[in-house]
């Protein structure tokens, strides 16, 4: 895989982050945590030891950004399903912050079909055979966001940005044009951690460490760019294009590299079989390789809850991935169960 591996953050991608994070900091914050503890890692031990950087980072975007009621409908809470899909465009689409009166109104929209097109592969959806450029008038825009896998909220905010995308996207542009000084400030003042980070990131995908993410870039990602990410510092996202990884995914416990992270490795395994959930969902892959939705509808389990299960044991090594007739299908890893054995044998034994 020919991947080129990005030493500096992104700025769009980081500006738009911290806009909409710093819209409700505390409970971002307070969802990290909890998402930690789902994880099987103290939460908040881990937030205290590790992420105040990101404190700091958050703090000085908030000191310096510049934001009003209007723009901020695309960066609140309520709107998480918009952003998502907004962070994808502008995410792929950068030049459009330099240059955006020179881009077409099809071009806008053909660029956030293709966003939600994209959308549907990711989630294990059928592919809808329109293509982008087909989709032109109200009744294509209707017939294709039903099969969406968005939210009706989103939908409805979609649609109008398909109708009539320069109105629409321009308020967005703007917003975040302004706001990339904000992101620049923010992060010299958290330069010497940050480097750090960086450093420790570039080591980790250059030696392939973690290679689940890697295998998920060389199946969705075309002529892939990684970059890595501080206001994701946990999360690991994927474009067409450009991809992220964030800069404190490899302090998880997620490979024991000493005899500590050894045995919080072994922990974190053994809460995932302890889970009901997942043990189902380790059963019946026993039986034959499925696709997300297969396993959700088998075991009663929401798309939503069913990722977040999913993501567990991924990390966890306990499951593998491969694309098949354009479906990401999941199986046992059968060589790390075997050595989650070996390894209770060796601390039990």
């Amino acid at each position: 895989m020919n991947l080129i591996i990005q030493e500096r953050l992104e700025p769009v991608f980081e500006t738009m982050g911290l806009l909409y994070v710093s819209s409700h900091a505390e409970k971002f914050k307070t969802d990290m945590i909890e998402e930690l503890n789902k994880f099987g890692v103290d939460g908040e031990f881990f937030y205290n030891r590790h992420l105040k950087v990101l404190d700091k980072y958050i703090e000085g975007f908030m000191k310096h950004r510049v934001i009003d009621d209007s723009a901020n409908t695309f960066f609140s809470e309520e709107n998480e399903g918009l952003f998502s899909v907004l962070l994808a465009l502008l995410s792929e689409n950068t030049g459009w912050l330099a240059a955006f009166d020179q881009v077409s109104e099809d071009d806008m929209r053909d660029a956030l079909l293709r966003v939600l097109l994209r959308l549907e592969e990711l989630d294990d959806q059928p592919a809808q055979s329109a293509s982008a450029n087909s989709i032109r008038s109200l009744d294509d825009i209707v017939t294709f966001l039903v099969g969406c896998p968005v939210d009706e909220k989103t939908k409805w905010k979609l649609m109008g940005i398909l109708q009539t995308p320069r109105k629409q996207l321009q308020l967005l542009i703007d917003t975040v044009n302004t706001n990339l000084p904000a992101f620049e400030k923010a992060s010299a003042e958290v330069v010497k951690p940050l480097n750090k980070l960086i450093k420790a990131y570039i080591q980790s995908v250059h030696k392939q460490e973690d290679e689940q993410f890697l295998k998920l870039v060389g199946m969705f990602a075309e002529q892939p760019v990684v970059y890595p990410t501080l206001i994701m510092p946990l999360g690991q996202q994927l474009f067409t294009t450009q991809c992220y990884y964030g800069l404190y995914v490899d302090v998880l416990p997620i490979s024991g590299k000493t005899l500590a992270d050894s045995r919080d490795f072994l922990l974190l395994r053994l809460k995932a079989l302890g889970d009901n959930s997942k043990l189902q969902i380790l059963a019946s892959l026993k039986v034959s390789p499925k696709y997300n939705l297969e396993i959700a509808e088998q075991l009663g389990l929401t798309a939503a809850t069913m990722s977040h299960h999913m993501n567990v044991l991924l990390a966890c090594g306990l499951v593998g991935i491969e694309k098949k007739n354009g479906k990401v299908y999941y199986h046992l890893n059968q060589d790390n169960l075997r050595q989650l054995i070996s390894d209770i044998g060796q601390y039990l034994l």
